[in-house]
């Protein structure tokens, strides 16, 4: 698991963002190009409180929907 903070800096290189919606069910949503295309995509996160965890199985899905290295959370 990884806290938020953490994931930001990680996604960063990659050209993806966490955004703050404030709206529905999942405010907070990675934001970003799927790696190697031009297509835009958004996955929601699911959290509360101020540096949460992420847990694996969002951590899997970020790497499958924006086809990140799998190895990239392992840093």
């Amino acid at each position: 698991m990884l806290r938020l903070n953490r994931l930001q800096q990680l996604l960063k290189p990659y050209g993806l963002h966490i955004e703050n919606t404030g709206q529905g069910k999942h405010p907070f949503k990675i934001k970003g190009l799927v790696f190697g295309t031009q297509r835009q995509y958004s996955y929601p996160l699911k959290f509360h409180g101020k540096n949460p965890e992420i847990s694996d199985a969002y951590l899997k899905g970020i790497i499958d929907k924006f086809k990140l290295p799998d190895d990239i959370f392992k840093k």
